[in-house]
């Protein structure tokens, strides 16, 4: 019997992780029915790119509630153990300098909601029963998925609703873990599903050990995402991708990706100090800087003039602003995109940034990784990116000595004349963060991600045949 699978996709990055991945590829390749759920379902270009007769379009009911945004947004504070939450507590000290009287209500809280799990869970019971949240019901009685798949375990509000509705129709549901840092950084998992794919032990064990999450229903199938990146070094034509960028083939090609503004407003003064650098210091290669921006500097709640980056441009510095679709669908990127940053980073002698996932990106493509904890001017404390250093899930990749870290400018000048004297430098250690944060690289994790979750939905599908023969 054909599986019926519903994903819910709230942005772009989930569109790209779960939709232009392996991962819908190999669900489809099954026979699966792919019910896809998005606030661009009717958009021409996404209608066109997903007309498939597998896969049918919904458009996303959305409901908003001003007091259960602030209510998600106090509870990353309120609920995870603060022995555990590095990340947040760093947030904490933001709170507590921009807004006292929120933080010192949180804190309170946290004191007895963060120490005692039962008190958790009663919270999370009555945000659930407060916001019922039934706009997604409809939608999943019509198509009666066998599973219920999100990108989140309910740190998106309209993953929770989702949730929350397959719960009370009795529906199975699994979140696919997409991004490294939720678990530890976005507070406590509201949704919970019933079952959670990671990247690797490690991210098991933040579920387990931040979320009280049953170790039982925790499965791990690697990153999709990362499959593409499997021998990249090998199979991109390095020459004839310079030769198609304009990058001269005997230059010194940096790679610097800019990360979320929200959390890094001054990013350009950190461009400046590194042009500055690679312009003054000597090295055996000319220098060539390519600045990839971040799709949330270009589109969506958190964008941001492009003018300051674009004006970095020179002969020896290229801006790149990444192909976000025009769509109600946030940080929305064609499906090609991902094969270009392939190839970028294949043809990259180093990639930096200041804290990103990119890092891993580098890693999995082979490349050397610098991350920049200066800032180029004088910041607070607590807007520094030096700061990133200790959040949680940073302090662990750092901890593999597979990236350079240049704390001043002094040593990021030193970095690059390591680098481009040879860039094979911490190879081994790069493999630490490839095993370290998604166990291993080999160009098959969406077909593990997709082959569990049609596990799941085949259970769905035999304990609905018993139950019928049974009556």
């Amino acid at each position: 019997m054909t599986s019926t699978i519903f994903l819910n996709i709230t942005h772009g990055f989930q569109a790209r992780m779960l939709l232009r991945s392996q991962i819908a590829d190999e669900l489809l390749r099954q026979g699966t029915k792919l019910v896809v759920c998005s606030v661009n379902a009717d958009e021409p270009y996404f209608i066109q790119e997903f007309s498939h007769p597998q896969i049918v379009l919904e458009s996303m009911p959305t409901r908003t509630s001003r007091w259960e945004d602030r209510l998600s947004t106090w509870r990353q504070y309120m609920l995870m153990n603060p022995r555990l939450g590095g990340t947040l507590n760093h947030k904490r000290e933001v709170l507590k300098r921009e807004q006292p009287l929120r933080y010192a209500a949180t804190r309170s809280l946290n004191l007895f909601l963060g120490n005692l799990p039962f008190l958790r869970r009663s919270y999370m019971w009555g945000e659930a029963k407060l916001f019922a949240a039934p706009e997604f019901d409809p939608l999943l009685k019509r198509h009666r998925p066998d599973l219920l798949v999100t990108g989140t375990p309910g740190f998106n509000r309209h993953d929770v609703h989702a949730l929350r509705s397959a719960k009370r129709l009795g529906i199975p549901t699994a979140t696919v873990m997409l991004s490294w840092d939720n678990l530890t950084s976005k507070g406590f998992m509201n949704g919970i599903p019933d079952y959670l794919l990671v990247w690797s032990e490690l991210m098991a064990q933040e579920a387990v050990t931040y979320h009280d999450y049953p170790a039982g229903r925790v499965f791990q199938t690697g990153a999709a995402q990362f499959d593409h990146y499997y021998r990249s070094k090998e199979t991109t034509d390095i020459p004839a991708w310079r030769r198609a960028h304009q990058v001269p083939q005997a230059a010194f090609l940096m790679m610097y990706g800019t990360i979320n503004p929200a959390i890094c407003g001054h990013e350009v003064d950190i461009l400046n100090e590194i042009i500055r650098v690679m312009r003054s210091t000597r090295l055996p290669r000319k220098p060539f800087l390519w600045i990839r921006l971040h799709p949330q500097v270009v589109n969506g709640n958190t964008r941001r003039a492009l003018e300051p980056f674009l004006q970095l441009q020179a002969e020896d510095v290229y801006v790149e602003v990444p192909p976000v679709n025009d769509s109600k669908l946030e940080w929305d990127l064609p499906k090609d995109d991902a094969d270009h940053l392939k190839c970028l980073l294949a043809a990259s002698d180093v990639v930096i940034t200041t804290s990103s996932t990119l890092s891993i990106d580098a890693a999995c493509a082979g490349t050397p990784i610098i991350n920049v904890f200066f800032d180029g001017r004088e910041v607070h404390p607590a807007q520094s990116v030096s700061r990133f250093k200790n959040y949680t899930h940073y302090a662990k990749i750092l901890e593999t000595g597979g990236i350079f870290v240049a704390d001043s400018s002094s040593q990021f000048a030193e970095a690059l004349c390591r680098y481009s004297r040879d860039n094979t430098t911490d190879a081994i250690q790069r493999e630490r963060i490839i095993a370290q944060q998604i166990g291993v690289l080999d160009g098959f994790a969406g077909e593990r991600t997709a082959t569990k979750l049609l596990q799941i939905a085949g259970e769905t599908i035999k304990a609905t045949t018993i139950s019928k023969v049974s009556q």
